[in-house]
């Protein structure tokens, strides 16, 4: 007969398993918290233009009667994705894509909506994937949404081959679009607006888990990024929103965000100083009182 084995390894191989097996748990509790859409109790039953809701009557009357229509397209990776277009300036070759993260549809589209529209744009509001109308059950924070940004431009050109457009986005969106602008994009593109976009996306991952879970993120991320390597097919140490920056060249406006809970404010400058090209900020004191005063005059600015 073997020997026995001794209590202590016993009780060290029980120990390690246990430890083992939590932190696998506590792994995948993040993950489906950051990262699933369908089941993560931060997006839970928000997710885009199904969800708009109307409670002032003039911009209700506005939007029902206004050219809105769906449009489609199909991503890189064989998601079916949706876009809402406002065109009531059908002589006018001017757009901004608009995109926001998930969660933010309901509070505040129909405002940007109206306001771009009264300030002489057409719209092409996006719905990320997974959220809205477009298929997908998991948001990679502004990574392959990226590619699904830069698509939906060259859908645009391609409906219209003199189209100036600017890109516009806000929360995940925001993340979207500076990934977005360190790519090729075709030269219709004029310029870009970010809101609330993160610097990096491990730091923000650190600063979210060590914020809701009172232990240092760092000691998380190993385990996470396994299952976003196997689930999602990157790796959130390979993805560097500073480097996207470095490698843009558009004019770009950096906006302080209001909303954001989990988007430390020193990410604004960090984003900032990264910039390659012709850049301008816009800090939380004069976005409340200012905010769409300065959009516009950016906007107005590099489309003439």
């Amino acid at each position: 007969m073997g020997e026995k084995k001794h209590p202590i390894l016993k009780f060290v191989g029980t120990t390690a398993a246990t430890a083992a097996a939590a932190y696998a748990g506590v792994s995948a509790y993040v993950f489906r918290e950051v990262f699933d859409l369908q089941k993560s109790s931060l997006y839970s039953g928000r997710g885009g233009t199904a969800f708009l809701t109307f409670t002032d009557s003039e911009k209700t009357e506005w939007y029902h009667h206004s050219t809105i229509d769906d449009a489609w397209i199909d991503s890189f990776d064989g998601l079916r994705l949706h876009a809402l277009t406002l065109n009531n300036h059908t002589d006018s070759h001017n757009w901004v894509v608009l995109a926001f993260g998930p969660g933010s549809y309901d509070r505040n589209l129909l405002d940007y909506l109206y306001e771009l529209d009264h300030a002489g744009y057409n719209v092409l509001a996006v719905d990320s994937r997974g959220c809205g109308k477009s298929e997908g059950q998991f948001t990679t924070l502004g990574w392959s949404e990226h590619y699904d940004i830069i698509s939906w431009v060259n859908y645009l050109v391609n409906q219209d081959g003199q189209a100036k457009i600017a890109l516009f986005g806000i929360s995940i969106g925001a993340a979207a679009v500076m990934n977005a602008v360190g790519d090729y994009i075709p030269g219709n593109v004029v310029c870009a607006i970010e809101e609330g976009g993160f610097s990096e996306i491990r730091e923000v991952l650190r600063f979210g888990i060590s914020r809701v879970m009172k232990v240092d993120g760092k000691y998380i991320l190993p385990g996470l990024n396994l299952l976003v390597r196997n689930k999602l097919h990157f790796s959130i140490n390979d993805i560097s929103t500073a480097r996207q920056l470095k490698q843009a060249g558009l004019p770009m406006l950096f906006v302080q965000g209001i909303y954001s809970e989990f988007v430390p404010e020193s990410m604004l400058f960090d984003n900032y100083y990264a910039y390659g090209g012709e850049r301008e900020m816009l800090t939380r004191g004069d976005a409340e009182e200012h905010y769409f005063e300065r959009i516009f005059a950016f906007l107005e600015k590099h489309f003439n």
